[in-house]
């Protein structure tokens, strides 16, 4: 390699380090999101082909767009890649066996609907319907918000623990199922 080529890159790669790095951290840290960690090694990966294009002795028009660009594709694979790790989905050839344990019960002996009203009956008044815009009317977020004049967060919470109490019911309803409770 040449030794011309090689300072003319070390000096490029430094102008732009300085001029652009942080821009590019905080471009990448805001549309990563919850993936921001890998913000940094973005940006790292987009001057490390900056300068293999300098070292080639390529030359780069407008480094700033080149960097974001380069930048930008190393995000979109870091934030593929963490939705991919956080999907609980395998595809079916990949996924693994598990053991189920016994249930004191055969599944083709429960009555689901008069199982979901007995459960459904347990729940406040105020539960049932946030149960049937969510579930029934699959309504979203911003509509059930909406209609309860709350922020979208708080309706999310709503629905959460709404999830949660009719799984603790559930499980109190299936084994009152299974002794012949109902």
């Amino acid at each position: 390699m040449n030794s011309a080529v090689k300072h003319k890159a070390d000096e490029a790669l430094n102008e732009a380090y300085r001029q652009y790095y942080l821009p590019l951290l905080r471009y990448c840290t805001v549309r990563l999101g919850e993936a921001k960690d890998a913000a940094g090694d973005c940006v790292q990966d987009a001057f490390v082909v900056y300068y293999n294009r300098l070292l080639s002795g390529e030359e780069v028009q407008n480094p700033r767009a080149f960097l974001y660009r380069t930048a930008d594709n190393f995000r979109r694979r870091a934030l593929q890649n963490y939705q991919n790790a956080q999907s609980k989905t395998v595809p079916l050839e990949n996924a693994e066996p598990c053991s189920v344990p016994f249930l004191p019960f055969s599944p083709e002996d429960i009555d689901y609907d008069r199982l979901a009203k007995v459960l459904l009956d347990t729940l406040s008044e105020e539960e049932q319907t946030l149960y049937r815009w969510k579930y029934a009317q699959n309504a979203s977020l911003s509509e059930i918000a909406e209609r309860l004049g709350i922020s979208p967060v708080a309706a999310a919470k709503r629905t959460s623990r709404l999830r949660q109490r009719i799984c603790e019911k559930l499980s109190k309803t299936i084994e009152m199922q299974t002794k012949g409770g109902m």
